[in-house]
């Protein structure tokens, strides 16, 4: 019987034995479980290192090719025109008739301009004689005016020692004084005159010029010719119209002077590039040829100055006309940077900038992540990453399946 009793004793201990065992087991099965459930739920996030280096400066841009140098010719004199031998787009030789007009009405008015002028030199000629007849009477006051001095002076000085009375000293400087006067009336005078002989040389000047021009376009009967090689870019009077000196009778592209690309870029990236920089240029207009261009100028945008500026970028390929359209690529290295990151590890508020760092703690079932808010200082950016005033030692989130928060546990990826 006490034999049975210990049976039973030791078999209900090994029953209890296994069944405390089997709850262990389900009790770890179960922590497991949940954590493996809870893994699922948890922000999955891609970590990267804080890396050094430079950043790269991409710049594109759109702009449209033009001549460097245009000519423009006006006519003096309001004429009809007779003839247009050239049309728009034209390419002209030097030398080659572009236009002509109707001189035969100016003839006469060729005749008045030549008299007129002739009269107009007769009278100049008198007046700069009367500004160098003056200027001898200035010469003559002067020494009169010196003169009339030392006698004061010298009358004065006798005055003071009692030879010489004063009715005698107040002539003489009474004397002094008229001449003083007069010296400063011939100087107005003078002065005057100048400006008079100024004026009428102009108008000499340009009479003669004009008569000079009328003159010319009779001699040629009134045709204009290309001064160089280009091409005709403006026609502003048809044959049988009236021309005008507010418009150009013609505008003539100079193509033996090259042609110029002006493309807009931001402000902001104006640092990054200098006159004599080469950049990559692409003609869409001519079937995307491509060519390398110089930077000539950095010029400031007139649509939106300060926002923009120009750059002027001298550019060589057969074809071009001017009016093209090229776009530019231009990569600059940045100076080098201590801490760089992704752009997408860098999250904005209105406090500033701040990035999610890695922060790893031992928990019951082996290491856990956490993630730590840390406030930065962006310094400078390209189209890939940022460079940061702040050091930064651990890892920062780059990448994240679903918002995150500061404190946030998080169960770390690998990067693709």
């Amino acid at each position: 019987m006490q034999n049975q009793a210990i049976a039973d004793d030791a078999q209900r201990k090994k029953v209890i034995g296994k069944l405390s065992l089997l709850f262990l087991m389900a009790m770890i099965g179960l922590t497991f479980f949940s954590n493996t459930i809870n893994n699922f739920a948890l922000p999955r996030v891609q970590t990267v290192r804080p890396t050094n280096g430079a950043l790269i400066k991409e710049i594109f841009g759109e702009g449209t090719v033009e001549v460097k140098s245009t000519r423009e010719e006006y006519a003096d004199a309001n004429l009809r025109v007779k003839e247009v031998m050239v049309e728009k787009g034209d390419r002209v030789s030097k030398g080659q008739p572009i236009l002509s007009l109707d001189v035969d009405s100016i003839n006469l008015e060729v005749d008045t301009l030549s008299l007129e002028a002739d009269i107009q030199k007769s009278n100049f000629l008198d007046e700069q004689a009367r500004y160098q007849q003056l200027q001898l009477s200035l010469a003559g006051a002067l020494k009169n005016q010196e003169q009339k001095q030392r006698d004061y002076n010298n009358l004065k000085a006798l005055f003071e020692k009692g030879a010489e009375t004063a009715v005698n000293l107040q002539n003489a400087e009474k004397n002094l004084a008229e001449e003083e006067r007069n010296c400063k009336t011939i100087q107005l005078n003078l002065e005057i005159q100048a400006r008079k002989v100024e004026s009428m040389a102009k108008q000499v000047a340009n009479m003669t010029r004009k008569a000079d021009i009328l003159a010319k376009q009779v001699a040629n009967n009134g045709v204009y010719t290309a001064p160089v090689d280009g091409m005709i870019t403006e026609l502003n009077f048809p044959a049988g119209s009236m021309t005008n000196n507010s418009l150009p009778l013609y505008k003539l592209a100079d193509l033996g002077q090259g042609f110029r690309l002006i493309v807009p870029i931001d402000h902001d990236l104006v640092d990054y590039v200098k006159p004599g920089d080469t950049v990559s240029v692409n003609i869409l207009s001519l079937g995307d040829k491509k060519a390398e261009g110089k930077i000539n100028k950095i010029v400031d945008n007139s649509q939106h100055n300060g926002e923009e500026k120009d750059l002027w970028i001298d550019v060589s390929l057969e074809g071009l006309t001017g009016g093209e359209k090229g776009e530019i690529y231009v990569s600059k290295k940045t100076k080098h940077y201590a801490t760089l990151v992704p752009n997408s590890a860098v999250h904005d508020e209105s406090g500033g900038s701040y990035v999610f760092v890695l922060e790893s703690r031992k928990g019951p079932l082996g290491t856990e992540n956490y993630l730590q808010k840390v406030a930065v200082n962006v310094e400078d950016s390209d189209n890939a990453k940022s460079a940061l005033t702040d050091m930064v030692m651990s890892e920062v989130v780059m990448q994240s399946n679903k918002p995150v928060e500061d404190g946030d546990r998080v169960l770390k990826e690998a990067a693709n």
